[in-house]
């Protein structure tokens, strides 16, 4: 045997470490140099041994100069970067049974090894050993997979009985069920088999094909598995014992394993469930290497490649019995064109599409060979020299991984088309596809798993009928499919997509309002959305304003299916109001941020952007709902958009605007909105209340002109900032209680049915959402209070509940007094706000509080003129400038109202789940503690009918207004769906 690895000592083994060039992954500068010594002869094909002949020489083909990054040219960008690494961090502090197994043997999970794709999921076999299990449309963590011992190398799929195998360097099969994630059975290799590093499922056999670390390939005949009795199994497990791993950890060898093994490991399955191959089905030293690639081909599976750390391409015959080898091809000639004499290129990967065989090579380059005629046709060359370690055929065309981070791509006719990065250097280790889906998925060398959007580059890679060719296809795959529950999921899968490329587009217009350089910004979102409007099938889509200077509503109406509904005149029409807005607030220090603000970028299942939360993901949520429901012919009622532009800076032309185009919008019964957040992280809500608010402005500035120096005048002259922290001291007492006279008289008491059920809501919160920011911020201030619970239940009770004043900030005249501490300022100003709840009337405490801020500002003048400088003793005056501007009403809805137990069973259904009842909180009923000057009045204006429904997508820590602003995708696919359960739901009680 002149296999250089198996016997390096102390060198680390391919079991959890899959080879790359990165530091700790690299099998190849630890085991195998990378030129071939003199000593080794030329493998050759066997036809030419028999004939004579040689083999051709190869020809190279390049990059070539016009080939790009395929993530520059846009066509190809990340959807989601999933991070092994963050899943085992958060599934180490569920709660959720479903996820318990996620917790167990906290660990870093190191590389993504192999991947896999099921209709529902994508697995990541990582290099611990776990499997990670991960939604295709929601890109969430579904579960963990425990049960190697070692790197998990390898996956293939038996889609026909839902059955996901997996190889590890422990050297062990397991069969799981996709659907329950349970292990079903665990195969044993063979003796001395060392790590299982490929794998290949024949589906016409219903048979597995193992390549060993040992350099055998062997055969387990899955269909008729229990052939051995078990008796026997159990007597050859009793015997079973790894002479190949006790020989070299005596010699000092590392042990090739993830971790720690213990008894649990070893009884997780009974005896029955576990199987060995037995010494029939293994062909040995079938390489001079590890047997790194296996794949199947051919009419029925019939055709084995394997391909090795030997160089060596060997086609082999797979029958019932066994493998037989049946060639090897010629790569001598193939090999000294591309590599300067050195024909022992490692091989890591094969693949094969249409009668071509692709090796991927430790060089950089991918052979092509003609499977039928095994001759070589050319070398493909990425542009560098990194090794390929993982090729994968999608839609007839290329995708080389390579141990630099890059995947190059090349087309049908195998001339290149680019390479896609994601930014990075760690290994590509492992590409995966779904036949279904414009999606390439790269598991990484730091544990990430990328998916890739490949659309734009499979429309562009076409001729000019791309988009209908495209789009034909889709439709070809959705109808290829049998299961009705597989062609809903793709539809699901493939509408989510089309938002979110409108998402991405939408965030990149920096609407900012208030901004007057960014105006324009707003008005191309603006007409963005009003042209996505029409596109999705609206009967009306125009903007509106009634201002000359802010920016305009967007709107749009959308008829209900039925003729007769919208044979009504609009305006006696009954209609769904829609309401939301598309401007933003400033990104701030951009610093802070981990990816660019106006570009979406997905990771670990949350999508990362301005206004992705706070309003476009929700708006853009609503509006794919309404026009798919159009477009079904489901929609009950018909719906108006008004998405205004002004919202971050006070809604500034709103009310004029729906004023002066009043008949417009009908006679709304329903105004739907998306402008508030769960309270915790998991569980879904339903908001119905918010607080109102007022603005006040105080400004105490003396009659002389400018600063002076408190040496020099201090005592003859007026201090304004210190008659401003008077006034401001007679507004609150320390404990926050507001001291304006008749501000707490007309605050609705709190009643025995709200208390209890407040209590509950903490109960629940407390027990279910520990990890969520209300939860862990509420005891870092004590309040008095015995129990956390009654702390959060003052602290739910002050924020949504109970009127407040807050003192935002102070100010003096100029930036010399800020910095001067020997000024006595000319000016001092200070701007504050106050909440109001049921039943505080908005315009009476307003001006409660500025006859209270007047009466003190009088007061203060008094006692001035009694002092020791009375009289004319002070050289100047003081000055009072006050504005106090009621800004929104508090809003209360009745929950037990027909409408919210519409929307409440529209959530209920949708987070139920397949076939499990929603929890009895689900959702919870939630206040908020903000206003929106919105919703108030447009209940009023359409009154009597208008029903507002605040339905949050957003959870407690999506940031909004703050750096690094993000969404659950899974959130927001909900939403989307919980407006179409609602939309056609209420249309029976309105």
């Amino acid at each position: 045997m002149r296999d250089r690895h198996q016997h390096s000592a102390c060198a680390t083994p391919p079991v959890t470490h899959r080879p790359s060039a990165a530091a700790g992954l690299g099998l190849q500068q630890q085991h195998r140099p990378l030129q071939r010594t003199p000593s080794q002869s030329s493998v050759t094909s066997l036809s030419a041994l028999n004939t004579g002949t040689h083999t051709p020489q190869l020809s190279r083909l390049g990059a070539g100069p016009a080939v790009a990054a395929l993530t520059q040219t846009g066509q190809v960008r990340c959807l989601q970067t999933l991070s092994q690494k963050l899943a085992d961090e958060q599934a180490g502090g569920r709660h959720d049974d479903r996820h318990s197994e996620a917790g167990e043997g906290a660990q870093e999970s190191g590389s993504a090894l192999a991947l896999a794709v099921s209709e529902d999921y994508v697995f990541s076999g990582s290099q611990r050993g776990p499997i990670y299990v991960w939604n295709r449309e929601t890109f969430l963590l579904e579960h963990v997979m425990h049960g190697h011992t070692a790197g998990c190398l390898a996956l293939v799929l038996d889609d026909a009985h839902g059955i996901l195998f997996s190889a590890g360097g422990d050297g062990k099969v397991r069969a799981w069920d996709v659907h329950t994630f349970q292990c079903l059975y665990v195969v044993h290799a063979g003796h001395n088999s060392g790590a299982i590093l490929s794998l290949a499922y024949s589906r016409t056999r219903d048979a597995l094909v193992l390549g060993c670390q040992n350099t055998s390939i062997q055969v387990f005949d899955v269909a008729n598995r229990d052939a051995v009795c078990l008796e026997e199994r159990v007597r050859m497990l009793a015997e079973r014992r790894s002479y190949f791993f006790d020989e070299l950890a005596a010699a000092g060898a590392c042990v090739p394993t993830g971790r720690s093994a213990s008894p649990a490991d070893s009884a997780a399955e009974p005896v029955e469930a576990q199987y060995i191959i037995c010494d029939e089905a293994i062909t040995n030293l079938a390489h001079s290497g590890y047997v790194y690639a296996l794949l199947l081909g051919g009419d029925n599976d019939e055709l084995l490649v394997s391909a090795g750390g030997d160089g060596e391409i060997k086609l082999w015959q797979l029958s019932s019995a066994g493998v037989e080898e049946a060639q090897v091809l010629g790569r001598g000639t193939a090999a000294d064109a591309y590599n300067a004499g050195d024909d022992d290129v490692c091989i890591h990967s094969l693949a094969l599409d249409d009668g071509l065989l692709f090796a991927g090579l430790q060089s950089g380059g991918v052979e092509v060979w003609d499977i039928e005629t095994a001759q070589p046709i050319r070398t493909l060359d990425g542009g560098s020299a990194a090794n390929v370690l993982s090729l994968l055929i999608h839609d007839h065309r290329l995708y080389a991984g390579a141990a630099d981070g890059t995947i190059h791509v090349w087309g049908t006719d195998l001339l290149p088309l680019g390479w896609i990065t994601g930014g990075g250097n760690d290994p590509v280790l492992a590409l995966a596809a779904a036949s279904d889906d414009d999606l390439v998925i790269s598991g990484m060398g730091d544990g990430d798993v990328a998916f890739w959007d490949i659309s734009a580059l499979v429309a562009s890679a076409s001729d000019t009928t791309a988009t209908a060719v495209g789009a034909a296809l889709m439709g070809l795959r959705i109808a290829q499919k049998e299961d009705g529950s597989e062609r809903q999921s793709l539809r699901r899968r493939l509408r989510g997509r089309h938002m979110l490329h409108a998402l991405e587009q939408w965030v990149q217009h920096k609407s900012v309002s208030g901004v007057p350089e960014l105006q324009s910004e707003c008005r191309r979102a603006a007409r963005f959305l009003k042209d996505t409007m029409r596109q999705r099938g609206a009967a009306d889509a125009r903007l509106i304003s009634s201002t000359a200077t802010g920016n305009p509503l967007v709107y749009c109406r959308f008829d209900a299916s039925d003729a007769a509904a919208s044979a009504v005149p609009l305006a006696e029409r009954p209609t769904v109001f829609v309401y939301g807005h598309y401007d933003v607030m400033p990104a701030g220090d951009e610093a802070l941020w981990q990816s660019p603000p106006f570009e979406l970028v997905g990771r670990d299942g949350y999508l990362y952007g301005r206004g992705v939360s706070d309003d476009k993901g929700p708006v853009l949520a609503t509006l794919f709902a309404i026009s798919d429901l159009a477009a079904a012919g489901e929609l009950p009622m018909t719906v108006v958009f008004c998405i205004e532009g002004e919202e971050e800076s006070g809604s500034h032309g709103l009310h004029e605007t729906i004023e002066e185009h009043r008949e417009l919008f009908g006679v709304p019964r329903l105004i739907l909105l998306s402008l508030s957040y769960w309270l915790g992280e998991s569980t879904p809500c339903l908001t119905y209340g918010m607080r109102g608010s007022i603005r006040a402005n105080l400004r105490i500035e003396s009659t002389r002109n400018a600063d002076v120096h408190a040496g020099v005048w201090g005592g003859a002259v007026s201090e304004p900032l210190t008659c401003l922290s008077h006034i401001l001291a007679r507004l609150a007492d320390p404990s926050g209680h507001v001291l304006v006279p008749g501000f707490h008289d007309a605050v609705r008491p709190v009643s025995d049915k709200e208390a209890a059920a407040m209590h509950d809501l903490v109960r629940w919160i407390a027990d279910k959402e520990a990890r969520a920011p209300l939860v862990a911020n509420a005891a870092l201030a004590p309040s008095g209070s015995d129990t956390a619970h009654d702390d959060l239940y003052n602290q739910l009770m002050q924020r949504w509940r109970l009127p407040t004043l807050t003192v935002h900030h102070m100010d003096v005249s100029t930036a010399a007094a800020r910095s001067n501490a020997t000024l006595v300022p000319a000016a001092a100003e200070a701007s504050l706000s106050v909440r109001v709840v049921p039943d505080q009337p908005l315009e009476e405490i307003a001006d409660k509080l500025r006859a209270h801020i007047e009466g003190a500002f009088a007061e203060i003048q008094a006692q001035r003129q009694q002092g020791p400088a009375a009289g004319r003793a002070l050289l100047d005056d003081l000055r009072l400038h006050l504005d106090v501007t009621p800004n929104a009403h508090w809003w209360l809805a009745d929950p037990d109202t027909p409408v919210y137990q519409a929307a409440a069973n529209a959530i209920r259904e949708e987070w139920a789940g397949d076939g499990e009842a929603a929890a009895p909180h689900v959702p919870l009923l939630i206040r908020e503690g903000g206003s929106i000057p919105a919703v108030p009045w447009l209940e009023s204006f359409f009154a009597p009918h208008a029903v507002a429904v605040n339905l949050p997508m957003g959870q407690s820590s999506d940031n909004a207004h703050l750096d690094n602003e993000r969404i659950s995708l899974n959130n927001l696919m909900r939403g989307r769906r919980i407006v179409e359960r609602l939309i056609k739901d209420v249309a029976r009680v309105l």
